[in-house]
């Protein structure tokens, strides 16, 4: 067992060339402490932490700013907001997080869609800017086909109808650039089944998609919203021909963890990776850029009250959503494996893809052996 002596002892003994390996030590001690209800042996470890973070420093120190010491880096969070789109843009740009989810996710679309279909129509779970959606718009334009995308909206949704009219208005005016006359339109889940029932159409293939926990994805979903959406996906698709595309950059939902510390233990490896990974594809000289950009779209979800939030929901909820429904996996193609793996330049650095599930259904992006991003898909 952990004792407030044994953590003292730990924090000065920190060899000071190393301070990530003493830092995670102390993170992981906190995790147990947490987990074994030892509160006051918690805000120890917290005490310690807080002497040996930095916001600017090495990776493990950036990331136990962030998971602490809130408050205290509300300053980073103001100056990097300035900026916000063209920080968006550059991170989407540059690192392939939801590149790769997104173009994963549009190849298995466009080869599940029949030729004999005149119409397609995408639910989008999140559609937030819609970044996801050019390639697509363009290619079914070229198909001769029409072209619906419906956003679900949630509830926390309600105060962010301009975001959507800004976003339906840039995907419109791309569509008419190739002639093609797309409508975009946004309902709830129940609305939308409503809608279904009143017009059952033969020609028109459904797409359910689904992202979260993206790294560039602001907005978070609760599980049981996600599930509450594959199930009606599941249901609309026992009368219509489509498909469900997941990508997830919460790997905790590959497999529940038992108890708390292997839950946390997971997550402090997984944001390790990603920080590690953005060092790895920014230059040093733009060190300053590359702070700002994590602050805006890591930073938020590495919080130690938001971990024990995820870790609660997913102790009363299970996320093994696809046996649950029991949906079957649509094969990836060797096709979109290779032009993933060219994506990420495989080889070239510290990321790769591999190919997972009973049927290959799902392609997992990695860092340096760690799982990032999972993408797959099902009917």
């Amino acid at each position: 067992m952990v004792t407030v002596a044994d953590v003292m002892e730990e924090s000065n003994d920190v060899i000071e060339p190393e301070p990530e390996s003493g830092l995670e030590s102390l993170l992981k001690a906190y995790a147990e402490a947490m987990s074994m209800g030892q509160i006051e042996l918690a805000k120890v470890i917290v005490k310690c932490i807080s002497e040996k973070v930095n916001p600017v420093g090495q990776t493990m120190e950036r990331i136990a700013f962030s998971m602490f010491l809130d408050n205290q880096d509300e300053y980073f969070k103001q100056e990097s907001m300035r900026n916000f789109k063209i920080a968006f843009r550059v991170f989407y740009e540059i690192f392939p997080f939801g590149r790769f989810a997104h173009f994963t996710a549009n190849s298995t679309i466009l080869e599940s869609v029949p030729a004999c279909m005149e119409s397609v129509h995408v639910v989008d779970f999140d559609l937030c800017e819609g970044i996801q959606w050019p390639h697509v718009i363009q290619a079914i334009a070229h198909m001769n086909k029409s072209l619906i995308i419906t956003s679900i909206k949630l509830d926390q949704d309600q105060d962010q109808d301009s975001q959507f009219a800004q976003t339906r208005w840039h995907l419109c005016k791309y569509a008419q650039t190739f002639g093609l006359n797309l409508k975009v339109q946004e309902m709830g889940m129940s609305e939308l089944v409503n809608k279904m029932d009143e017009r059952q159409q033969a020609n028109e293939f459904m797409v359910f998609n689904c992202m979260v926990n993206l790294p560039h994805m602001t907005k978070t979903r609760k599980t049981h919203q996600v599930f509450d959406f594959l199930k009606l996906a599941k249901v609309i698709l026992t009368e219509n021909q489509g498909i469900i595309t997941f990508g997830d950059g919460d790997e905790q939902r590959a497999g529940n963890q038992s108890d708390f510390p292997s839950f946390f233990n997971k997550n402090l490896a997984r944001y390790n990776a990603l920080y590690k990974s953005m060092e790895c594809g920014f230059p040093s000289y733009l060190n300053q850029a590359r702070i700002s950009m994590e602050t805006l779209f890591l930073a938020p979800f590495v919080s130690s009250k938001s971990w024990i939030q995820k870790w609660e929901e997913q102790s009363e909820f299970t996320s093994d959503f696809f046996n649950i429904l029991g949906l079957e996996g649509v094969k990836m193609s060797m096709e979109s494996w290779n032009e993933a793996r060219e994506l990420v330049k495989e080889g070239e650095s510290g990321y790769g893809i591999r190919v997972e599930g009973g049927n290959e259904n799902e392609m997992v992006l990695e860092w340096s052996g760690i799982p990032l991003v999972r993408v797959c898909a099902c009917v």
